[in-house]
């Protein structure tokens, strides 16, 4: 799909404001923001009629804006669930609960070392390191949508293994 001009026009024009106001309004940083922006800009492609926006400026810093905050709720979701199963953890894990968790851990360290290197890299810089898919493209030097299909792979693989233990 081919961005219209004035599309192309909108990105070169508003960029470098509207990654500066995300890294600043919603505390994102500098690559936080860069990924913000492209699928603010990937939307906006996807629109079967972007040329009827009425004011494609409003738009896009909105769009922008959603992202933003949909990525704070998500982030905050996943501290509250950590924090919920930590504090779970800290009261119930009686002696056979401890055995039974380190070996679910052996389980998936074993299935993780059994998968091809590129997924076991892959999974540990976004899992371990806290890479963002457009880090770990550079990184790898491959594009982002491999490494979604990468982390896509690895978990339903370990899903899959941890559900053999339960059956």
């Amino acid at each position: 799909m081919k961005a219209p001009s004035f599309l192309v026009s909108l990105f070169e024009s508003h960029q470098s404001d509207l990654r500066r106001l995300i890294a600043h309004k919603f505390k994102k940083t500098h690559h936080d923001a860069e990924d913000i922006i492209q699928d603010a800009f990937h939307n906006i492609l996807h629109i079967e009629n972007p040329e009827a926006i009425e004011n494609p400026k409003a738009y896009l810093y909105q769009t922008a804006a959603n992202l933003a905050l949909n990525r704070i709720r998500k982030q905050q979701h996943h501290h509250r669930y950590i924090a919920a199963q930590d504090q779970e953890a800290s009261y119930d894990l009686c002696p056979e609960r401890s055995v039974s968790a380190r070996k679910d851990l052996e389980r998936l360290e074993q299935a993780l070392t059994s998968l091809p290197e590129k997924y076991q890299r892959t999974f540990l810089l976004s899992r371990v390191q806290e890479k963002s898919y457009r880090e770990i493209s550079e990184l790898l030097n491959i594009p982002e949508s491999t490494v979604e299909k990468h982390i896509i792979k690895v978990l339903k693989y370990l899903r899959e293994v941890l559900m053999e233990k339960q059956s």
